[in-house]
């Protein structure tokens, strides 16, 4: 059979799976209604030039999930997009819809981060504590975060960057601080617990650091585990340099910075991102809740080896995380 026989039957199949998913994803949210005051100027507008392949009435339920948030418009370029975006929207329900605090650099962020939740529910998980805290003993991690299980799932990866922090006040003024700087995006917020080991350079430990029988300090914290989902991937870059000027301590009484600045901010990407280094996140999940250890590639088999044991559900992922939280992995403090 001739090679564009081929690819014209491919984009006929791949066209036509595109259209029939797009119907059937609009009749399982019910919004055949809707669908119906979509006039052809408003379908143009929403779509532009994206889905010119499919009919006048495809690209009208199209231009209507576009219009629900549940589409973009680029991903009508193929069935696999599209699947990929409606399978993000069902899981929103199981982790990110509940932490939802608004657009950065709105009002009714600013106020919702007053209500994010307490720390009640994590600290009972002791069984699951007690295990990380003889892990850190040890020596085998370097620290960890306790927060509600499957609480990323449904985040667009390309879009989103995983944010910790421990104060509130923090949090407020970067959310407004991103919006001063022409950044946009949604701000969800949940808490986490955590434990990590004490720096003898950060200087004098505070009431939240513990000094076990060997002598290692150990700082336990309540935080926030943030999701930042920008408008576009590119904002990630650009949410970097935010941080690295204005939110992350370089000398003990530096000026210029949002408050409670941290020596080495903590945040990454599951997608590959040039300016960050690569390292390894293990997952322990129990029913409710879910560890995340930040592990250095090469430490990796030694930390799963002393896992072995534990009666939890393991699974390491991929992730890219900034310069200074991986100078922490390696030792240093800045």
């Amino acid at each position: 059979m001739p090679a564009l026989l081929l690819l014209l039957i491919s984009l006929f199949i791949g066209s036509s799976a595109a259209a029939a998913k797009l119907s059937s994803i609009v009749a399982e949210l019910n919004l055949q209604a809707l669908e119906s005051t979509f006039d052809a100027p408003k379908v143009d507008a929403l779509l532009a030039s994206s889905g010119n392949h499919l009919t006048s009435h495809d690209r009208r339920s199209a231009a209507v999930l576009v219009s629900a948030g549940i589409l973009r418009a680029s991903d009508l370029n193929d069935e696999s997009s599209i699947t990929t975006a409606f399978e993000r929207y069902k899981l929103a329900s199981v982790g990110k819809s509940d932490h939802l605090m608004g657009p950065f650099g709105d009002a009714v962020t600013l106020s919702r981060l007053n209500k994010i939740g307490d720390h009640d529910e994590l600290l009972r998980e002791e069984g699951f504590i007690n295990s990380l805290q003889q892990l850190l003993s040890e020596g085998v991690i370097t620290g960890y975060d306790l927060r509600k299980v499957n609480i990323s799932a449904g985040f667009d990866p390309q879009r989103t960057l995983t944010y910790s922090h421990s104060s509130v006040v923090h949090l407020k003024q970067l959310n407004a601080l991103l919006k001063s700087e022409n950044i946009n995006g949604l701000l969800y917020a949940a808490p986490k617990v955590s434990a990590f080991l004490f720096r003898d350079e950060w200087g004098v430990p505070g009431d939240n650091v513990e000094t076990l029988v060997d002598g290692t300090r150990v700082v336990h914290g309540r935080e926030w585990v943030v999701f930042f989902e920008f408008a576009t991937a590119a904002e990630k870059l650009d949410f970097h340099r935010v941080v690295t000027r204005y939110a992350k301590k370089d000398d003990e009484n530096e000026q210029g910075l949002i408050a409670d600045a941290w020596w080495q901010p903590f945040y990454y990407s599951e997608t590959m991102i040039e300016a960050f280094e690569y390292i390894n996140l293990i997952l322990l999940r129990s029913d409710k809740t879910e560890a995340t250890l930040t592990v250095l590639p090469e430490k990796v088999a030694s930390v799963t080896e002393a896992l072995a044991d534990q009666p939890f559900n393991t699974t390491i992922e991929d992730v890219w995380v900034n310069k200074p939280f991986y100078r922490f992995l390696q030792g240093d403090y800045k």
